[in-house]
């Protein structure tokens, strides 16, 4: 998987801020999943 990273970007700085900007976008994903789970069992 590592490797196919190295195609898409151009430097190993770029492939780790892809990857940081990715888990982050994960984590606030599932931020939102739960508060909107909760607000809808609230109503």
């Amino acid at each position: 998987m590592s490797d196919d990273m190295k195609d898409f970007y151009a430097n190993e700085d770029a492939n780790e801020d892809s990857k940081s900007d990715a888990k982050v976008i994960l984590f606030l994903i599932i931020v939102v999943v739960i508060a909107a789970t909760f607000w809808v069992a609230g109503q």
